[in-house]
C-alpha cells in the first residue's frame, strides 16, 4: 500500500513554492550542523581524511633540497636542507595566526593502525607572525621519519586572539613518501657548502717562508670552485694576503705577495678567468690577532677570498654604494683597500 504521508516521494509535487521551501530547510540544517563545530576553534587540517587535498611537492637542485606540504586555508610546511647544512622545518601562515608562547608537537598514527599510539614529542616555541615556527635538525629528521612510517604532524598552539579553543595544524603522510626518496635522492648531490659559508673564506698558511697552501686548506678552494661552477651570478673573486710579524716588513710584503698569487693561480688553473680576480697584497699591515702569541701569529698569516654576485632580478637591487665595481684593468698591482680587508 503506498504511502499516503504528504512528504510521500509519490505525492511530492517539485513547483516552484514546496521547491523553494525544501531549500530554505535544506539551508536552514546546513547552519544548525556547523553550530557544534564552531566550539573546536580553527583546525587547518588535510589528514588522512582528506586524501584528495593532501599536496607534498618536492623541489631539489645542487644547492638545495625542499619537500613543501600545502595547507588549505593556512600555508604551508617546509623541510629544506641547503648544501652544507643539515635539515630544517617551518611553518608559514598566509595570515599569522598562533599567539607567541609554546605549542604542542604531536605525531598522530593512520586510522587504520589499531595498535600505534600518538606520540606527544612535547612543546616547542612558537612566535607570533607569518613564520611561527622554525624547527633544527633533530625535530626535522624525526618528523620526516615519521611522516614516511605514516604518522601525521599536528601542531596544537592557542590562536592570537585569545579565542577559547586552540589552533590546530595538521599535515599529513598522504603522498609523503614517493617526494621524499625523491628527497634523498637530492640530498646525495648537494655541493659541500653554500653561497653563505663560502662567500667570505680565509685560508692559513705556515710561518715566516713561503709555502704551498697545505692540503688541510685546499678542500676550501675546492668548495668555492664547485659553487662557481653551477652559480653563474658570482661575478668577482677578491683575493687578500697577509703576514703575521716575524721578519722585516718589506720580506712580508713580498711574502704576502707570493701567497695571494698562489690562490690565484690554483683559481685560474681550475678555471676562473683572470678578470674576475682582483689580486691584493697587505704584509703585515691589517692583523686580525694578536701577534705577541704564535695562536695569534697563526691567524694573521691567511689570505683571504671574498665572492661578490651579480643582482638577482627576483632580489632587490641593492644600493650603489653596495654594488661591487669592476677592476679599471686586470692588471694585479697591490692597490689598498678602501676599508681594512678580513
Amino acid at each position: 500500500m503506498p504511502d499516503s504521508s504528504p512528504w510521500s516521494l509519490q505525492h511530492v509535487s517539485w513547483g516552484a513554492p514546496r521547491f523553494c521551501l525544501w531549500l530554505a530547510v535544506s539551508k536552514l540544517a546546513a547552519v544548525l550542523l556547523l553550530i557544534p563545530l564552531a566550539g573546536r576553534g580553527l583546525e587547518f587540517s588535510n589528514g588522512p581524511d582528506g586524501i584528495a587535498e593532501s599536496s607534498w611537492r618536492f623541489e631539489g637542485s645542487v644547492l638545495e633540497c625542499n619537500l613543501t606540504h600545502s595547507v588549505p586555508f593556512y600555508g604551508r610546511g617546509v623541510f629544506k636542507t641547503r648544501a652544507g647544512e643539515s635539515a630544517r622545518f617551518w611553518v608559514h601562515q598566509d595570515i599569522a595566526r598562533f599567539a607567541a608562547g609554546k605549542a604542542w608537537l604531536w605525531l598522530k598514527p593512520p586510522a587504520w593502525r589499531h595498535n600505534l599510539e600518538p606520540i606527544n614529542l612535547g612543546y616547542v616555541p612558537v612566535k607570533q607572525g607569518k613564520t611561527p615556527l622554525v624547527l633544527e635538525a633533530r625535530f626535522a629528521e624525526r618528523l620526516m621519519t615519521e611522516l614516511y612510517t605514516g604518522y601525521a604532524v599536528e601542531l596544537i598552539r592557542q590562536p592570537w586572539y585569545r579565542a577559547e579553543q586552540p589552533t590546530e595544524l595538521l599535515l599529513s603522510p598522504i603522498g609523503f613518501q614517493a617526494v621524499y626518496q625523491r628527497y634523498q635522492a637530492c640530498l646525495g648531490q648537494l655541493l659541500p657548502a653554500n653561497f653563505d659559508q663560502i662567500k667570505r673564506t680565509a685560508f692559513y698558511f705556515g710561518s715566516n717562508k713561503h709555502q704551498p697552501l697545505p692540503e688541510n686548506q685546499l678542500y676550501k678552494l675546492d668548495n668555492i670552485l664547485a659553487f662557481y661552477a653551477v652559480d653563474s651570478s658570482i661575478s668577482h673573486f677578491y683575493i687578500d694576503a697577509h703576514t703575521d710579524s716575524v721578519g722585516t716588513r718589506a720580506d712580508n710584503y713580498v711574502l704576502s705577495e707570493q701567497r695571494a698569487k698562489e690562490v690565484a693561480r690554483y683559481l685560474e688553473v681550475a678555471g676562473v678567468p683572470a678578470e674576475k680576480m682582483i689580486i691584493r697584497w697587505h704584509g703585515e699591515r691589517y692583523p686580525v690577532a694578536n701577534n705577541g702569541s704564535a695562536a695569534g701569529r697563526s691567524k694573521n698569516r691567511r689570505v683571504t677570498i671574498r665572492l661578490d654576485r651579480l643582482p638577482i632580478a627576483s632580489s632587490k637591487v641593492p644600493d650603489a654604494a653596495a654594488t661591487p665595481q669592476a677592476p679599471s684593468s686586470s692588471s694585479s698591482a697591490a692597490s689598498e683597500p678602501s676599508s681594512p680587508p678580513q
